[in-house]
């Protein structure tokens, strides 16, 4: 018989108003036992104390005179105690191997949706294996670490949640539950309609007199229906004899989407790098990467001759390989993994850009786009990404004033 096998186990749980001292008195009983600690868990919700510890003896009558001292005596005031004879056979035979986190954002998320996601995920063989509320005020957002024996990639679970997020109207993300999840130091945005709230070539082309003719180029390169590289040269060729000083008043009434500046703000309270990665043109993100203090700006040039745009461009085309390769660039550069790495877009150029980052984010985006993203956001503002993060609503909201005083 090993050593191992001489050993005997009792799982205690206790239960109650949380207090000062009850752990303390547990772990008195268990030291007067002579008895060792080899696991513990404890968590407060709402006030009630949760306490479980997996406790073990080489003598079995010290681990039920243990018992009958806790259940007998009362020893713990005001809680509830159970005991449980520990049969290791019980256990798992290897540990779940496979374990996600799915992420839940809604307006509020009721009893009939949490029951339709559960039986999603049982339908799936998939376990809950822990559940954080992350903030329940304005949004109501879950946290669900799930497991399974089985290999499962995070598409697979995405694909399952379908009918239930157009059901019930919910945002999501699916997560490897990895080391990186809470450990990104780096997010990576489209300009146009994600970090500004307009496409800012539609603009110039109201200012030019062609918007309505250069608006529907731009909403089928989005859409996927005409190669970007082409649908770009077309409309820029549209912009040609636009003033330096027309591209200024245009830059100057660019609206940001609500709460870019905020994100910008806590991200980099959190030490993360921060990129914009535009199909748009450098002579605006130039600007928005010095306004807001940006560590880069990549975007197509546009070719001004005389202080006149030419509907030329200069230099390679930012379509959605380079966006992708910008990524990986910079990544590389900053010595971190893709897995620590945020993309967040919402056009057919940001596809790739989306599928390369270890998170990447579908901010109101085009069918085509959500469905190749690991996570999808469809509110009007830009921090309920936080969330994503894994970061609670306490925290972003200290985060917040933290920032704002730094600014």
């Amino acid at each position: 018989m090993t050593d191992q096998e001489n050993r005997n186990q009792l799982h205690l749980h206790v239960a109650g108003m949380d207090r000062p001292g009850i752990l303390a008195d547990v772990l008195g009983e268990i030291v007067e036992h002579e008895c060792l600690v080899v696991d513990i868990k404890q968590f407060v919700f709402n006030g009630l104390l949760n306490l479980s510890l997996l406790v073990e003896s080489r003598d079995n009558e010290k681990l039920t005179s243990l018992n009958q001292t806790l259940l007998e005596a009362n020893r713990i005031r005001d809680c509830q105690v159970r005991a449980t004879p520990w049969d290791r056979e019980l256990r798992p035979e290897e540990p779940y191997c496979f374990r996600q986190v799915v992420t839940l954002l809604g307006r509020r998320l009721g009893s009939v949706a949490m029951a339709e996601l559960t039986a999603t995920l049982a339908s799936l063989d998939l376990n809950i294996l822990r559940i954080e509320q992350l903030d329940y005020s304005d949004h109501h957002v879950l946290e669900f670490v799930i497991g399974s024996q089985k290999p499962m990639a995070g598409v697979e679970v995405l694909d399952a949640l379908v009918s239930f997020k157009e059901q019930f109207e919910v945002d999501l993300a699916v997560q490897e539950d990895s080391p990186f999840r809470r450990n990104k130091r780096l997010i990576v945005m489209d300009a146009d309609m994600t970090f500004l709230q307009c496409e800012v070539i539609d603009e110039l082309g109201k200012v030019a007199g062609c918007g309505e003719q250069l608006g529907e180029i731009t909403r089928a390169a989005m859409n996927g229906d005409v190669d970007f590289a082409e649908a770009l040269k077309r409309r820029v060729a549209l912009l040609k004899g636009l003033t330096v000083d027309q591209l200024n008043e245009v830059s100057r009434r660019i609206p940001l989407t609500p709460g870019a500046e905020a994100l910008v703000g806590i991200l980099k309270k959190l030490g993360y790098k921060i990129a914009i990665v535009s199909g748009g043109f450098r002579f605006f993100i130039d600007r928005f990467k010095e306004t807001y203090g940006l560590d880069y700006g990549f975007a197509n040039e546009l070719e001004i001759v005389d202080g006149k745009v030419t509907g030329n461009l200069v230099g390679d085309i930012v379509d959605a390989q380079a966006k992708r390769d910008i990524l990986l660039s910079l990544a590389n550069r900053e010595g971190l993994a893709v897995e620590q790495v945020v993309a967040v877009g919402d056009g057919a150029n940001d596809i790739q850009m989306l599928a390369g980052a270890g998170l990447g984010i579908a901010f109101n985006a085009k069918p085509i786009v959500a469905k190749h993203a690991r996570a999808s956001l469809t509110t009007a503002n830009l921090e309920p990404i936080l969330y994503f993060l894994g970061i609670p609503g306490k925290e972003i909201e200290e985060l917040r004033q933290m920032s704002r005083k730094v600014g």
